[in-house]
């Protein structure tokens, strides 16, 4: 893990330094569309596919991502062991900052830098998660691409596009924000934890590191997520893709 090197005080930029991290094997097309725009709302992007995954390593590099190329997604002899790979991306790090893992079908809303500095009171010791709204095929998708406004009267979160998907309540932990979405600081970095070797827990367990009463809802904004078809719960989490392709 990147660490500040040196025992004075940390720059006071690097707390309005917002860095990405993003597991991607098999969904360059989405992570295309996704980067493509959200690269300009943070301060680094860091990609982590495998060696074998020529187009994502494409996309990554042909939008300045830093690319991160390992074997981890078959550790332990898991067929998808997404939170090994996201601890190789750690590893990369520029900054002391604010920290965000984001997956490859999520797209930041217009503006969600200035939004998230400017607009936001956060928390050192907190784990932000984010509510999303599922936007479902190419029309749909399209749309994205025009003007968005998400808050109406300069007050109201009212975004025009798509649908809510659902937010994480745990009976015992409460609410644990989903790996599609965790925000937190550097200084309290974590390694992310790997179980069974799929997307299904790593994520559950990442979150419950926090104590209940810092894990929170970013509550000014909301993300998208990209699906070319009708989503279905538990369709990823085994590292093997179900969406289509988005076409062209």
């Amino acid at each position: 893990m990147s660490q500040f090197i040196g025992g004075g005080p940390k720059p006071v930029y690097e707390d309005t330094r917002l860095e990405i991290v993003t597991t991607c094997v098999g969904f360059d097309d989405l992570l295309e569309f996704n980067l493509s725009r959200n690269i300009g709302e943070c301060d680094t992007y860091i990609v982590v596919t495998t060696h074998a995954d020529k187009k994502t390593q494409a996309v990554a590099r042909n939008y300045g991502a830093i690319c991160v190329q390992t074997d981890l997604f078959s550790k332990n002899g898991r067929s998808f062991n997404k939170g090994a790979a996201i601890n190789a991306g750690f590893d990369y790090f520029q900054y002391n900052g604010w920290r965000l893992h984001l997956d490859s079908d999520i797209l930041l809303p217009p503006s969600f830098y200035r939004l998230l500095f400017n607009h936001s009171h956060l928390d050192r010791n907190t784990i932000y998660g984010a509510d999303r709204l599922n936007v479902i095929g190419r029309r749909n998708i399209e749309k994205l691409l025009l003007p968005e406004r998400q808050h109406n009267y300069r007050l109201l979160l009212a975004p025009n596009h798509g649908t809510p998907a659902h937010r994480l309540i745990c009976s015992l932990r409460g609410y644990l924000p989903c790996g599609y979405f965790q925000m937190w600081h550097a200084s309290c970095q974590k390694p992310y934890p790997y179980s069974l070797g799929t997307a299904a827990h790593d994520d559950m367990m990442f979150s419950a590191t926090w104590p209940e009463g810092n894990r929170r809802i970013l509550p000014g904004t909301f993300v998208y997520h990209v699906c070319p078809s009708n989503p279905k719960v538990g369709e990823n989490w085994e590292g093997k893709r179900n969406q289509p392709r988005l076409k062209a």
